[in-house]
């Protein structure tokens, strides 16, 4: 099947999709597909029903009973039949009755439950009625092999992705586990419309590829001057009005396993403000580390924080937050919720650009060097790495420690393996000033001491990343190193020109 032309981007969920729909295999095959809301799914979903033929049903918070009878409706107009000439009296019947008419269609086509938790919320056993569906409609069942797909679709994270896992009734029973996330910034500049690489990297660190939120907003039209997409958040996000103003908290909450929300925030507002470590994030909030593991893992599952794990070291892992819009709410929203409520929006935003600067720009470049080099660095610039992340490396000279912003080593090694082949040294930096001879120095220096220290590093490549650009006289070192210096700037990073 190919992708309607309505669907932006996608392809690879696309693929997937397309590829599980296809009846090439006999027997009953089940695909669970979850992500944040308005990531697309539901309209994703659509559109795949409506390519195969198949049936898209989205449940609904009520009652079993009217669960029911909203899917004997859907079955029955899906089948063109009478009306009133189907009724469920359990879901046992209903998923029967269901698999036996499409079974019948010619081609088969994939029937698509959406917004499975709330009937699950209202029918608990569901998931053992599927099992014993699969058990005998499936690979190996007694039911006569027809082809049945089935899409189990949901927004909360950790009842979804929980579905197959563990000893849940349909662990081991999976044969697509999708989760649909936010775009990547290059796509989410090409969604949001966006030509100029600086505005769309300022939209990007405070708004995220979230599609749907470009519904949220009354004005979608953002603006192509990076200084001027402050006044559009001003309008469209930090007024009280505006739906994105508390979509953050929203999210956050949205998933019922969720439930201490003070805690949660908390949690989110310490490790914005710039605390990685789960030891400080304790210390801060008056607790144990070990009293939070629950907590950041849930959190982590969401996909709100990340925890980033040292490539050389073998250290506790350093914890960020991973949702740009949850990252504007702690920093801006939430410290000056009087003040926005009240109407001063602007003077807010004037008073908190040192903070957007150092915890929210900064960051957000070291995300997109890092995602780079993971994602475009073979195509564009030549440079075949494996895993990317970060390190910090001790310095007895200095006496004390360097931490490395982007890190990538060889493409099949493993990391925190001794003498782990390095590929690329990076540091990103977003400031008033190009970087210069100075950054490099620093690198040129880093690259002495991590092969001092025992790690295969004398080849790898130096990298800085900027926001501002670079001094001519380390853009002339760069154009003289043959390969060994690389410059990325934003237009570097989204793609417009090629990496010097």
């Amino acid at each position: 099947m190919d992708k309607p032309h309505d669907v932006f981007g996608r392809d690879e969920e696309w693929a997937d999709l397309a590829g599980f729909a296809r009846p090439a295999l006999p027997g009953m095959r089940i695909a669970v597909v979850y992500g944040r809301r308005r990531q697309g799914k539901s309209y994703l979903l659509r559109r795949l029903a409506d390519a195969a033929g198949g049936l898209y049903h989205l449940a609904t918070e009520q009652a079993e009973s009217i669960s029911l009878r909203r899917f004997a409706e859907s079955l029955r107009s899906w089948a063109r039949l009478p009306a009133g000439s189907l009724a469920f009296g359990g879901w046992d019947q209903a998923l029967d009755v269901a698999a036996q008419m499409i079974a019948a269609h010619p081609g088969s086509p994939p029937l698509v439950l959406d917004e499975f938790p709330y009937l699950v919320q209202e029918t608990p056993g569901l998931p053992s009625i599927i099992q014993s569906l699969y058990d005998r409609l499936g690979p190996g069942g007694t039911g006569g092999g027809a082809p049945l797909r089935l899409i189990l679709c949901g927004s909360p994270i950790s009842v979804m992705a929980g579905l197959l896992s563990g000893t849940k009734a349909l662990r081991g029973r999976g044969a697509l586990e999708l989760r649909i996330r936010p775009f990547g910034y290059r796509d989410a500049r090409s969604y949001w419309g966006i030509e100029n690489p600086a505005a769309a990297f300022v939209h990007n660190a405070m708004i995220g590829g979230t599609p749907g939120y470009r519904d949220l907003v009354p004005d979608p039209d953002v603006p192509e001057d990076a200084h001027r997409v402050g006044a559009w958040l001003i309008r469209n996000v930090l007024r009280p009005s505006m739906p994105l103003f508390g979509e953050a908290s929203r999210v956050v909450h949205e998933d019922p396993r969720i439930r201490d929300v003070a805690t949660y925030s908390s949690v989110l507002a310490v490790v914005a403000a710039g605390e990685s470590s789960p030891t400080k994030i304790g210390a801060l909030l008056s607790r144990p580390a070990t009293s939070l593991a629950h907590q950041l893992g849930m959190l982590a599952s969401a996909g709100f924080i990340e925890r980033r794990h040292d490539l050389l070291r073998d250290r506790r892992p350093v914890v960020t937050v991973a949702d740009q819009l949850v990252r504007l709410h702690q920093l801006v929203i939430e410290p000056y919720l009087a003040d926005l409520e009240a109407g001063r929006a602007p003077q807010v935003w004037g008073e908190v650009q040192h903070t957007v600067d150092s915890k929210i720009l900064g960051p957000h470049l070291e995300a997109l060097a890092a995602d780079w080099l993971a994602r475009y660095a073979y195509d564009e610039a030549g440079l075949a790495v494996g895993p990317v992340g970060h390190t910090v490396v001790a310095c007895r000279e200095h006496k004390a420690a360097h931490d490395i912003d982007v890190l990538a080593l060889a493409r099949g090694c493993r990391p925190r393996t001794p003498g782990v082949p390095v590929m690329v040294i990076g540091e990103a930096k977003y400031r008033d000033r190009q970087p210069g001879m100075a950054e490099l120095r620093r690198l040129e220096h880093v690259r002495e001491v991590l092969t001092a220290s025992g790690h295969d590093a004398s080849s790898a490549v130096l990298a800085v990343f900027s926001a501002r650009g670079f001094t001519d006289d380390l853009a002339a070192e760069a154009a003289r190193s043959r390969g060994r210096i690389l410059l990325a700037g934003l237009e570097e990073l989204y793609g417009v020109t090629r990496p010097r």
